[in-house]
């Protein structure tokens, strides 16, 4: 494969079809409280580690709530989606499968918190597919930092300009670039990305993963 080493891949909106569910459990938590959300508030919320999305969505919303309870309240409307209904993007496994047969090192690199992800990717069969999961959650960077990039290649023992990283969010994809990574963008319709915005930090832009984008990098 030639100078690329490792692969990394996002979970929400790239390996796994899971974008619906932030957009239910948005609606169902604000209109609890008599709120709409305003039309930037999901591309907000895609920059943003859980915690540091309660944080915004508190201060946004001015709520009389600590990031705790509103992070147990989307844990509660989202965990048993993500338990038993979140199903694999297309091509998704064989493009993460092809990876590993190739000798590339591979990780996950999301915002999701473990009670969520764990189960996803075992309900999926890729629970063991991936030499590190870094989330986003346990680190003092999100992942619109490239700081969690640096990181990510640190602990598989490869150089950021050894990895590829999938995204869906233009933040992500950006900050993966800042850290020397390359960056395939994967567009997600049901995203707040557009097309144009994800397009200026992705080497490759891409409606649907496939084991044929790893050729670019050899």
């Amino acid at each position: 494969m030639g100078k690329i080493k490792a692969a990394v891949f996002d979970l929400d909106g790239t390996l796994l079809d899971s974008m619906y569910v932030w957009a239910k459990v948005d609606e169902l938590f604000l209109q609890k409280r008599g709120l709409v959300a305003p039309d930037y508030y999901g591309e907000e919320c895609s920059k943003r580690s859980f915690y540091q999305l309660a944080l915004y969505t508190i201060d946004l919303f001015a709520l009389d709530e600590t990031p705790e309870q509103v992070m147990d309240e989307w844990m509660e409307l989202a965990i048993e989606e993500y338990r038993s209904g979140v199903r694999l993007k297309p091509n998704a496994a064989e493009t993460v499968s092809y990876a590993k047969s190739i000798g590339l090192k591979t990780a996950v690199c999301t915002s999701l918190v473990e009670s969520l992800y764990i189960p996803a990717l075992k309900n999926n069969g890729l629970a063991d597919s991936f030499d590190i999961i870094v989330s986003a959650d346990k680190e003092s960077a999100g992942k619109s930092d490239p700081a969690i990039y640096l990181y990510t290649a640190q602990s598989l023992g490869v150089k950021p300009h050894e990895c590829v990283f999938f995204d869906d969010v233009a933040a992500s994809l950006r900050a993966a670039k800042q850290a020397g990574m390359a960056a395939v963008g994967v567009f997600d319709p049901l995203s707040s990305q557009s097309r144009a915005e994800m397009q200026k930090y992705s080497d490759i832009l891409t409606d649907s993963l496939s084991k044929e984008l790893l050729y670019k990098f050899g």
